[in-house]
This record gives structure tokens, sequence and C-alpha cells, in this order.
């Protein structure tokens, strides 16, 4: 329907600009232009994309270089999984110094564990890590479209990266044919790359092995929060289940921590629960620091209800370190 009605248009433009009649010197004329056409729009969409790939790869700071690091680079021998609780509340500093073993924090803002399986495929395909520690969050099971489109973030790395590309394919099936386009995998990117290409967004926002200190001290009263029920999205709890078994079959230690909060919840939230209950079933370690009065009787410990600040990442970190001693992780 669509090419017809093109070629339709098309006979009409020619039509109108021969007079009434084409001829063939015209239809090859048109043809020609209509060709060079496409050869400019693909020729500037593959220079400015290779552009852009080079200047995303020479950031030196910001989310995606740290991204960047853990697909590429990172070779530490204990790796800290999950979303902003992980990025805020894990000093790799103090594991390192402890442990004497080297750590980085790989925790990104905003994902959940459709992103921290693709960074799992992708680092164990290059090394084993020895040890794990997957930050979980509530309503981390929960469904909804707004995780599948911040695969996005992936773009950049789905021709280099075939390990990731099933998962990345989940945010939409047409994911593989956009990316013909080279412009494409950074079509939000533009501003970001700039920031990460510039010494003064390095001063601004530099992060400590991946982990970003928050300063405030919180000044508002304890949370009480009501849980509810949720759609749970399966893909989520399947994928959950791999990247646990695939941590096993690589040889890698995991242990799965819920974080602290200054909120107070009067039942179990159905993720936990599950998270909880999948732990239990396949024998992996698992923390829970919900309704802990060793942080909810200390407010002086958060940044906001939701995240610890330095002095309670701090004290976090080395209470996780303690309790790798204790559960033998160490």
């Amino acid at each position: 329907m669509a090419a017809s009605l093109f070629t339709s248009n098309f006979k009409n433009i020619l039509i109108m600009q021969s007079g009434g009649r084409i001829t063939k010197n015209t239809f090859l004329y048109f043809t020609g232009k209509l060709l060079l056409l496409f050869l400019i729009v693909f020729v500037l969409d593959f220079a400015i994309g290779q552009v852009m790939r080079y200047y995303f790869y020479k950031q030196e700071c910001g989310r995606q270089y740290r991204a960047i690091y853990a697909l590429d680079k990172t070779k530490a021998d204990v790796l800290i999984f999950g979303s902003s609780t992980a990025y805020h509340h894990y000093k790799p500093p103090i594991i390192a110094a402890r442990l004497k073993e080297t750590c980085y924090n790989v925790g990104s803002p905003g994902q959940g564990v459709l992103f921290d399986y693709a960074l799992l495929k992708s680092v164990l395909k290059r090394y084993t890590p020895r040890l794990i520690i997957l930050d979980v969050n509530l309503r981390e099971f929960k469904y909804s479209k707004d995780s599948y489109d911040k695969l996005s973030f992936l773009l950049p790395f789905y021709k280099e990266h075939e390990e990731i590309r099933p998962i990345v394919d989940l945010k939409s099936s047409l994911e593989k044919y956009k990316l013909w386009s080279s412009i494409y995998a950074f079509n939000s990117s533009f501003l970001i790359i700039a920031g990460g290409n510039s010494s003064y967004y390095k001063k601004r926002y530099t992060d400590v092995d991946g982990y970003k200190p928050l300063t405030r001290v919180w000044d508002k009263p304890m949370e009480d929060w009501d849980l509810y029920e949720y759609q749970f999205d399966t893909v989520k709890i399947n994928m959950f289940k791999v990247f646990v078994d695939d941590c096993r079959k690589a040889g890698t230690r995991l242990l799965i921590v819920c974080s602290p909060k200054y909120i107070i919840f009067h039942e179990k939230e159905v993720s936990i629960a599950m998270i909880e209950k999948i732990a239990r079933d396949k024998k992996v370690d698992y923390l829970d620091f919900v309704n802990d009065t060793t942080f909810t009787n200390h407010r002086e410990y958060f940044d906001d209800a939701g995240h610890l600040n330095t002095q309670g990442s701090e004290f976090f970190t080395n209470l996780i370190v303690d309790k790798l001693d204790s559960l033998k992780l160490h």
C-alpha cells in the first residue's frame, strides 16, 4: 500500500515536471536525484554516528563512562551491582582495604535487574569476579514499560556486545533495525557525551571507583509506608533467577542485599518477599536491612528516606564486610 502510494506520487511529480508526459531521460534524472539524496543521508548518518561513537568512548567521567568501564575494562575481584542504592551505599576503597582485593561499583541509578543482567553477561564473558554483591530494591519485579525503555542506555554497546543484544531487544523488536542508523544509538546522548569529555564535568562529578557519596543529612521525620500489590513481571523474575544461576556456573560467589531505608514498613514488600524465597531456594546468601533499627534509629545516616549519606554509607560498607566474614564469603 505504502509502496504503491509512493510510486504513484513519484509518477505524478515526474508528469508535472515534464509537462504531462514521462520521458526516459526525465525518469533517470529524478531517480538519480533520489539516489543521491539517499546517499547523502547515509553518508551523513554514518559520519556523525562515527564521530559520536569516538567521543562516547573518550569519556572520562559520568554514567556512560562507568558503563563503558564496567562492560569493557574492569577486572576487579569484587563488583557491586544494583541501582542508586548500590551507587551511593557501597564504598569500594573500604572493601578493597579490608579484603585486600580490588573492588569496583557498577551500580547505575534508575536501572534494575534487566540492566544488571546485561552487565553481568558482559563481565562474565571477559573474566570471573570472585564476589558479586547485588543490591536489590523494593518493587524490583514490578512490571513497568519504563524499565524496558531505560534499556536504551545500552544501545551504544549493541554492535560490539553481542551477548547483551537479546536483553536490549526486549525494549522493542525494532531496535535491531533502528540501529542500522549509526546516529540512533546516541540520539539522546549528545549533551551527556559532551559533559563526559569536559574537564569541568570531570571535576564536578567525580566518583570513587564507581561510588558516589551523598552529603546531606536528612532532617525529616521517619516515613511510614503502607505497601501495595502490583503486577509481577515474569521476565524480570526469570532474569533474576538466571543472574543467580550464571554466577554459580561461573564460580562467582554472590551476596544479595536489600539496603536500609529511613522508612518503616508494616509488612514484607512483595518483590522483596519473592527475592528472599529465590535466595532461600537457590541457597544464596541474602541480607535484608529494611526496618533494621541499626539504621532507622539513626536519621543522621541518611541523605533522604531512601539513600544513605557519606557517614551512613561508610558505616554500612564496613558492616557488609563484617557480614562477609561471618558468611564465609571472604
